[in-house]
Order: C-alpha cells, then sequence, then structure tokens
C-alpha cells in the first residue's frame, strides 16, 4: 500500500515547524557548533644540514656532467615537505670565478651552482665561518649580494634570519668559533639582545676539531652558554664529521652534523652525514634524525642507517 501526505497536512507540518522554528534552532546549531572540523595547529618545518662546498672537486663533477644541479639529484626525500632548509655554506662567490684547484683551499663558487643549490631548496644558509672570507671582504660582501638576490637568506657577521610564516617564528643565528673564540659572555649576549619572546631560536656553531668525530670541551663550554642564554637548539659544523648529540637542560645540541656536499673522499667519516628535521608547534618540536651517504658529492638519504625521531615541550 502506498502512502501519500495529502496538501492539508503538508500545509499544516510546514506551519508546525515554522512556528517552533525558534524552540529548534538553539539545539540545531549546537549541533553545527559541535560538528566543526577542527583548526589544524601551525606548524614550521626545518631541515637543517651541514658543510655544503659547491667548488673544487664538486664543480668539476657538475661540469663532466653538463649539470649544475648534479650534486641534488637525491636531495628530494630530505628536503619534502621543509618550509626552511639551512645549511653551512663554505666557499664565495666572488664577483670573478676562477675554478678551485683539486688540492687549493680557497673556495671560490659558481653563480650557477648557488642557483641549483636554491632551486633544490636550500633557502638559508649560514656564512659563520672559516671560509667565507676565502676573498676578502670584498668577495663576502658579493656572496651575499649573490645568495640574497636568488632567493637565498644569509646568516653571520650579525645578521639573523627570522622566518615567520604560519604564526611560528624561528630565528637562525650564526657564530664562527675557529679563527678567534669568542668569548662565551658574546654569546650569551648576542642571543639575549636578539631572541624575542616566542620564537625558537637554531643556533648554527662553526666549531670543533676537523675530522674529530666527537666534541671537546670547547665546543661544550660554547654550546651551553648559548642553551643557558635562550638558544632552543645547537647546530655545529666545521669538523666534517658527525659527532654525537647531546641533552643539556632539556635542549639538543649536535655537535657536528658533519658533510653535506663536499669532496673530501678520504675516509668514511667525511662522506656520510646527518640531517635534522624539525616539526616546530607553539608547545613542541618533533626531531626527526636523517642519516645521510655522500656517493660521489651527491648527499642522499642512508637507508642502512635507522634514523631516529623524538619530540620535546618548548
Amino acid at each position: 500500500m502506498k502512502y501519500a501526505i495529502s496538501i492539508p497536512i503538508f500545509i499544516f507540518l510546514s506551519f508546525f515547524v515554522v512556528k517552533f522554528d525558534d524552540a529548534f534552532a538553539p539545539a540545531y546549531f549546537q549541533k553545527l557548533e559541535q560538528t566543526k572540523p577542527a583548526v589544524t595547529e601551525k606548524t614550521v618545518t626545518v631541515v637543517a644540514v651541514g658543510d655544503i662546498m659547491l667548488g673544487r672537486f664538486v664543480e668539476e663533477l657538475s661540469l663532466r656532467n653538463h649539470n649544475w644541479n648534479y650534486p641534488f639529484a637525491s636531495t628530494s626525500p630530505i628536503f619534502s615537505g621543509a618550509d626552511v632548509v639551512f645549511g653551512n655554506f663554505e666557499g664565495a662567490v666572488p664577483k670573478e670565478h676562477k675554478k678551485t684547484p683539486i688540492y687549493g683551499y680557497q673556495f671560490s663558487v659558481r653563480k650557477e651552482a648557488v642557483e641549483a643549490a636554491h632551486r633544490a631548496g636550500i633557502n638559508a644558509v649560514t656564512l659563520a665561518n672559516n671560509h667565507s672570507y676565502d676573498f676578502g671582504a670584498s668577495g663576502y660582501a658579493e656572496t651575499v649580494s649573490v645568495l640574497n638576490r636568488i632567493g637565498m637568506a644569509t646568516v653571520g657577521k650579525n645578521s639573523d634570519y627570522v622566518y615567520g610564516e604560519n604564526g611560528t617564528e624561528v630565528r637562525f643565528m650564526g657564530w664562527n668559533d675557529t679563527f678567534a673564540k669568542i668569548f662565551t659572555s658574546t654569546f650569551s649576549e648576542n642571543v639575549r639582545a636578539s631572541k624575542k619572546q616566542g620564537e625558537f631560536l637554531i643556533a648554527a656553531v662553526h666549531f670543533g676539531e676537523e675530522y674529530a668525530t666527537s666534541s671537546n670541551a670547547r665546543q661544550k663550554e660554547a654550546a651551553h652558554a648559548l642553551i643557558d642564554a635562550g638558544a632552543d637548539v645547537v647546530i655545529g659544523h666545521h669538523p666534517h664529521a658527525v659527532q654525537e648529540m647531546e641533552m643539556y637542560s632539556g635542549k639538543p645540541i649536535f655537535y657536528s652534523l658533519g658533510n653535506f656536499i663536499f669532496d673530501q673522499y678520504f675516509s668514511e667519516e667525511t662522506q656520510k652525514g646527518l640531517a635534522i628535521r624539525m616539526t616546530i608547534r607553539k608547545k613542541d618540536v618533533k626531531y626527526e634524525l636523517i642519516p645521510i651517504d655522500l656517493y660521489q658529492s651527491r648527499p642522499r638519504v642512508d637507508t642502512n642507517v635507522p634514523s631516529q625521531s623524538f619530540a620535546l615541550p618548548r
């Protein structure tokens, strides 16, 4: 048997709903309020890598392969999803480039090489190291100018970089502690003068002994001073080998990330590196440690070593 609502009954029911609309509205809208999708927490993702040197034999390999993208063939899985990819740029981009001899130590880098680095995803570097002045003050100034023009932020020589998108601000600072040791009070003064309330501070320091696989007393002294002053994480480089991580006052210190792109093929340690992926939220930070293998100056994820991850409150 089929049922149908007669027109008079339909009109009556419509009147009933309209009549009592005010009574039903609060519950109806309350239900809508309860089913609204939760607001996704905003985050900033930073990938920090170690020493990047795009001259000398790395340049030779790029020329042989007719491809300035050569060193970055396998970096996509490392950089994937990062808002900022931050590394230590070893060398200079002088106005007049002359290829660095194989056993030379003044690293001249071509503009095409850093453009390829930027295309690959590297968008911030520290110049606070022992090679940024390989071509003097004018070479340093030209390096900063070239990198900034192609869209790469630079840190060092009293120059910070703040990435503030997504509502979480991250400040990058850099120091060179190789030629002359920096007073620990200077580290503290720099941090306290720069860090703003609510910022997450990444402190990059060029320190330690080349090719040493563990930190020394001076590195610990400098890193501890930075954490005490307010740094949230310390990222080290210069030894060209991966060194240990230390937890100090609830903050991580990575004493050396080792090489990321280099032409040092004489040991296993110099052909290994570490990348740190930091997912920074308002209340906590997730750290992922990504092992790197440098195959013919081409960094790639080392699948033979398991990655590690942990989270820390801010």
